[in-house]
């Protein structure tokens, strides 16, 4: 429990932390190199629909891509039968860079046709990462969700290097809200890289560049502290964790 005790300040006792579930996206695919079925969600998602998630993560260019080569699925009927299945959930769907389904890059158009495509079939939240942190790169695909209007997050690559600081991130937070007017900024750490230590200092910068915006908090296991670095990030003004079962 936050306590007034812990939290800064700046930041309400009364704050309430929201939980993004990425247990049908992220968890088998990292775990179970994509391979969870339709059929293995269907089950479960009346019960996701009672929780209150904020929003299920769902749908990325990889699973297009399982889907169709590996498990003879379609991908976009996956999406259209949890809209079913969970009325009131919002599904998300995020997008890599250019690489609209594969990893070679595609043309705006086909990016934008993609996009048309997540929102048509019931995603209704909608993210983009560029691993380099290239906002040109994912500016269109945000702009076109914005426009049919989806509720838009954008993705930092959180990474440690001399060029990865905290002044780094902030910028390209700040440029994704006055360029692309997210509604949210999530911080992607896929390698599992983020310390206690460093979210304490990253955090506040990110506050100041983008002002009352959502901040997202995405960190995996792989090194450790990510079961320490949630609780540290809510503390210190993430308003959404994503998490998994």
């Amino acid at each position: 429990m936050l306590g007034a005790d812990t939290l800064p300040s700046s930041r309400s006792s009364h704050r309430e932390i929201r939980i993004i579930d990425t247990t049908l996206r992220d968890a088998h695919q990292c775990l179970w190199a994509t391979r969870m079925r339709t059929a293995h969600m269907l089950p479960v998602l009346p019960l996701f629909d009672c929780v209150g998630f904020e929003s299920v993560d769902l749908l990325v260019p990889i699973h297009i891509d399982v889907c169709v080569r590996f498990l003879k699925e379609d991908p976009w009927e996956r999406a259209r039968l949890a809209r079913k299945a969970a009325p009131n959930t919002q599904f998300r769907s995020l997008i890599r860079s250019k690489n609209g389904l594969t990893f070679d890059f595609q043309p705006d158009d086909v990016i934008d046709l993609l996009v048309h495509r997540y929102y048509a079939n019931g995603l209704n939240v909608i993210g983009a990462f560029d691993g380099l942190n290239d906002v040109d790169n994912i500016i269109v695909a945000l702009r076109t969700a914005k426009s049919l209007g989806a509720y838009t997050f954008g993705a930092l690559s959180f990474c440690e290097s001399p060029l990865h600081t905290d002044e780094h991130f902030a910028t390209t937070a700040k440029a994704l809200v006055e360029r692309a007017d997210v509604d949210a900024i999530m911080i992607k750490d896929a390698g599992g890289l983020l310390t206690v230590d460093r979210i304490r200092t990253l955090i506040p910068k990110l506050r100041a560049a983008i002002g009352s915006r959502i901040i997202e908090l995405h960190s995996h296991c792989l090194t450790g502290p990510a079961p320490l670095v949630h609780p540290e990030g809510a503390r210190l003004g993430c308003d959404q964790l994503h998490r998994s079962i």
